[in-house]
């Protein structure tokens, strides 16, 4: 029996949750019974990369796990992995309270770090207890582990957690889902929630978004490609190129759809209004993304370095961009590796890129600035891992169009301890 499922969003306190894992495994082994080496519970250390199929064993624990730990905070809400491992315990939560008519109490949020904001499907369940105090409350779980004073209450919270665990392993058997369906189709929980309201900031308007796209965040791809005729000058081979600079396709012949539509797709898939533009949109673009909470991804072909106006335009956004106008703005560049002329030309296409997106290079924001992305399998990667960051700056660091309304000193909803 798998009496847990860890969730959390990976990043800098990986260490910490490793701790709080192994002590709590340990303290489930003991009120169970089990011997040492019984495995209770299930983390994933490993971060898949976003869009990667789980694997057998993340699918089979978040199946068949019968309770389900997620350490909520600012982290959490903005990752697509966590809202998708959520929503589907939760659907198995759903399920048995629709079967049995009981209420389930095997999802478990836990605050791992307050969050500034909280998606109503987390508020709504307070995990009641008065075994810890105010260190909890006021700081959650994370200072607990890291802060020595806090070591007696942190091991009241851990035997209070297992005694929890235990109890609802007894008491409850979720059903299992008849199929899982794969990653891109699994909904975030935390995208969209009842009432209108989210745990991101979203544009208050966007010509992109449909009366169907209520609250969706927007992304805006710019190409900064050259034509057919711009690049007979230019370099020998002009079969990436079309009459137009969005009908760049750098990753023919393997794949043979524009780079701006492939890139609109995925983001579609994952919930975003997208759209795509020419170099000559790249300012207004960037001025509506800074001023509407937009993400904005460039799309850039390295040839186009050797196209006067291509290069102008990029040397002025790269030089308005020194202090980010939108903390969610990337710059990815193809270089496909059926592409020989490109690699054959790659160091002085990379010495080019690189003195024209110097305020990048000198940021070293690897995450936000992509080169040399050798396939469309990898492009696609790198792209939902891009837009998930985006999207946890845009919480950060968004510009703030609205202030709630009446008075507000109530203070942000409190997940409580076990």
């Amino acid at each position: 029996m798998l009496y847990f499922f860890l969730s959390y969003a990976r990043g800098d306190d990986d260490v910490f949750v490793e701790e709080f894992y192994r002590d709590l495994s340990r303290e489930v082994r003991v009120r169970a019974g089990l011997d040492r080496g019984q495995e209770v519970g299930f983390v994933d250390m490993h971060s898949i990369e976003l869009g990667a199929a789980w694997s057998e064993r993340l699918v089979s624990a978040l199946s068949t796990c019968r309770s389900f730990i997620a350490l909520c905070g600012p982290r959490y809400f903005t990752s697509e992995a966590c809202g998708r491992e959520w929503h589907v315990f939760a659907s198995r939560a759903e399920r048995y309270e629709r079967d049995t008519g009981q209420p389930s109490s095997a999802l478990l949020p836990i605050l791992w770090l307050p969050p500034r904001r909280m998606p109503e499907v987390a508020s709504a369940l307070q995990y009641d207890s008065d075994v810890l105090g105010e260190a909890y409350r006021k700081t959650g779980l994370r200072q607990l582990l890291r802060l020595q004073r806090n070591r007696e209450a942190y091991i009241d919270f851990v035997d209070a957690l297992a005694d929890r665990i235990v109890e609802t392993a007894d008491t409850h058997e979720l059903p299992q889902p008849e199929e899982l369906p794969q990653f891109d189709e699994i909904p975030n929980a935390f995208r969209s929630v009842p009432g209108g309201r989210r745990a991101l900031p979203t544009p208050p308007s966007s010509p992109e978004r449909g009366p169907d796209r209520g609250d969706t965040l927007s992304v805006q791809f710019v190409v900064a490609a050259g034509s057919t005729d711009e690049m007979r000058s230019i370099r020998a081979s002009l079969d990436y190129h079309g009459a137009r600079p969005v009908d760049w396709a750098p990753y023919q012949p393997t794949m043979s759809q524009p780079l701006g539509e492939y890139a609109v797709a995925v983001a579609t898939r994952r919930s975003f209004a997208a759209a795509v533009a020419d170099l000559a949109e790249l300012g207004p673009s960037a001025e509506v993304a800074s001023q509407e909470n937009r993400i904005l991804v460039l799309l850039v072909d390295p040839w186009a370095t050797r196209v006067d106006q291509a290069r102008l335009a990029l040397l002025k956004y790269d030089q308005q961009d020194r202090e980010p106008r939108t903390p969610a703005s990337a710059v990815m560049i193809p270089a496909s590796h059926d592409d020989s002329e490109t690699q054959l030309h790659w160091r002085e296409l990379s010495d080019s890129l690189r003195a024209i997106f110097a305020s990048r290079v000198a940021r070293a924001d690897d995450v936000m600035f992509r080169t040399s992305i050798l396939t469309h399998q990898a492009f696609e990667s790198d792209l939902q891992v891009v837009l998930e960051v985006a999207v946890n700056r845009l919480f950060v660091e968004g510009r703030v169009h609205r202030r709630p309304s009446g008075d507000t000193a109530g203070g942000w909803p409190q997940l409580q301890s076990p």
